[in-house]
């Protein structure tokens, strides 16, 4: 009998990453991509996939996706981000099932839906918490959980991977020291597991911190319960977020010049927080 593996975490906030790590297993099969993009459901499952009152055919879902899992495997596998508003049905279509529910600095998150999907600051935070709060729900409501954060994910890998083995015994040795192709900030790139917040961070204008700021500083509440703060717009971020979008710039210039420029900002380090 097949027992099913859910990642529950919102877009651009580690869930390629944590699939490619659950996917290193021998025992794991996993769908050749995100399962709403699989060709025979896109139409249904991309058809305004975030608005909770869309109803997915899930019969029709999971016969489809049947076709591409290895059923000779114990363990099959799914990603789709928008599953986290829906965790709820799938839970009662696919049994036994685990899920591993994720999520990441809303900071962060805003700075990939900015980036990635052309939205303002505000819309973009208003949609991070939205998800902070859909995996708030999904902790207290779903069995069979295993709650962590991207944080903890890229700091301590062995710990996480060791958790996950725990609590999905079938799964064996996760290989989380390989390389993993990935896209992120820094184009499509084979590396390790780098923890990238503070360079995505660092990529927020100013008026971009400050208007996420206000959206949460009015959902302090979800921020406490997944442990983030909230971050000053300090002269030090400005300087460094100038400095990234002027990188070019900077590489080209003398080497004189790019030692006085580093002394400058050496200088402002913890200025604004004064």
């Amino acid at each position: 009998m097949n027992s099913y593996i859910f990642i529950l975490c919102p877009p651009f906030s580690g869930s390629t990453l944590l699939w490619k790590i659950v996917s290193t297993s021998n025992t794991v099969s996993s769908l050749p991509g995100e399962g709403q993009s699989i060709s025979e459901v896109k139409k249904v499952m991309r058809q305004a996939p975030w608005n909770p009152a869309t109803k997915m055919p899930w019969k029709t879902i999971k016969k489809v996706w049947g076709k591409y899992w290895e059923k000779n495997k114990p363990l099959l596998l799914e990603k789709s981000p928008p599953n986290i508003i829906r965790a709820q049905e799938i839970a009662k279509h696919f049994l036994p099932a685990y899920f591993l529910i994720m999520v990441r600095n809303p900071y962060a998150h805003c700075e990939g839906l900015i980036r990635r999907n052309n939205m303002t600051a505000k819309d973009a935070c208003e949609f991070a918490v939205r998800c902070l709060r859909q995996q708030a729900e999904n902790v207290k409501n779903l069995n069979n959980t295993l709650c962590f954060t991207y944080e903890e994910l890229v700091s301590s890998p062995k710990s996480v991977s060791r958790a996950i083995e725990s609590f999905i015994p079938q799964i064996g040795r996760l290989q989380y020291t390989e390389n993993f192709a990935l896209r992120s900030i820094d184009g499509i790139v084979d590396r390790g597991i780098v923890n990238l917040n503070t360079k995505k961070i660092s990529n927020l204008s100013p008026k971009s911190i400050k208007q996420i700021n206000k959206v949460l500083l009015n959902n302090i509440d979800i921020m406490n319960f997944w442990g983030y703060e909230c971050l000053e717009t300090t002269f030090l971020h400005t300087f460094n977020f100038l400095k990234t979008r002027s990188g070019l710039l900077f590489s080209t210039m003398p080497s004189r010049s790019r030692r006085m420029v580093n002394r400058l900002k050496s200088s402002l380090v913890g200025y604004g927080n004064k």
